[in-house]
This record gives structure tokens, C-alpha cells and sequence, in this order.
């Protein structure tokens, strides 16, 4: 119960108004740089903050980020590709904005884990929902729905 808890107040923050500074630029980013549009159609991108480590003129900004690539199928958005999958956020301030310099993603089979472990600090970890599945779908269906409504936004359609 505490990491949906703090799942949705990650989602509170990063969605309101007086979000920090660093989480501008990031769902930008993850939309043109994790996830390509291979059937012709667009690419939107929804996340949950897991973790952000902030200095003065940088900062690393730990999201579970979840990008579909969605068509308009006669009246209706239909999804293509996409991606669920941690991302780590290296970014750089400068003039109070803060850029998207690299990112990291887990890699694929054995070395999923140890790469988790190696890229993501211990409460990024712990908010990843590993192991607590009611708390994995619950965040799987807030995004998924997240980003249907921006692609039926986007392409006019409800």
C-alpha cells in the first residue's frame, strides 16, 4: 500500500502545475527518444517518478516510463509499438532549465537485474513495484489510460 501511495503522489508531482523544474523536459524526451513510431503513427509517453537525485547544476531523475505509439484507425486510436520500462534521466541546468544530456534502461534477460541494480539508486528500486503485482497493474492501467487519452486528444477522437 505505502509504494502506491507513493506511486500516485509521484504522478500528483509530476503532473501538477508547480512541478519541479527537472521534470520538464522529461516527457519530451522519452516520447522522441524511447519509443520510435514504426507504423506511421505517433509516439506519447506517460511516467511515474521513482527517485530524483538533484544537485545544484544537475540532476538524475529515476521514472517508470511507459510510451505506445498509437494510429487513428477509422474513428478510433489504435496502439502499435511501445515500451514499460525504468529510465534514468541524466540531465544538466543551465539558466534554471534543465536538458536531458543521456539515459539508461535496464538490459534484456540475466542482465536485467544486475543492470537495475547497477543504474537505479535503492528507492528508485523500491518504487519500481518489483515483486508487488497488484501495485505493477495499477501503474500499467494508469498509464495505459494516460496515454490513450492523449492519443485520443491528440487525434480528435473519444
Amino acid at each position: 500500500m505505502k509504494k502506491l501511495a507513493v506511486a500516485l503522489l509521484a504522478l500528483l508531482v509530476a503532473c501538477t502545475p508547480a512541478s519541479p523544474a527537472y521534470l520538464t523536459p522529461v516527457e519530451a524526451y522519452l516520447t522522441t527518444n524511447i519509443q520510435s513510431a514504426y507504423f506511421g503513427g505517433v509516439v506519447f509517453c506517460a511516467y511515474d517518478l521513482l527517485d530524483a537525485q538533484v544537485q545544484v547544476d544537475n540532476a538524475d531523475v529515476y521514472v517508470w516510463a511507459l510510451c505506445v505509439e498509437f494510429t487513428l484507425e477509422g474513428e478510433m486510436v489504435a496502439m502499435q509499438s511501445g515500451a514499460s520500462l525504468p529510465v534514468a534521466l541524466h540531465m544538466q541546468k543551465a539558466g534554471g532549465h534543465y536538458t536531458v544530456i543521456s539515459n539508461e534502461v535496464p538490459g534484456n534477460g540475466t542482465d536485467y537485474w544486475p543492470s537495475i541494480q547497477r543504474i537505479f539508486p535503492p528507492q528508485a528500486i523500491e518504487n519500481m513495484c518489483e515483486g508487488n503485482i497488484p501495485c505493477y497493474n495499477e501503474r500499467a492501467e494508469r498509464l495505459q489510460q494516460a496515454v490513450e487519452e492523449k492519443a485520443e486528444e491528440y487525434y480528435g477522437v473519444k
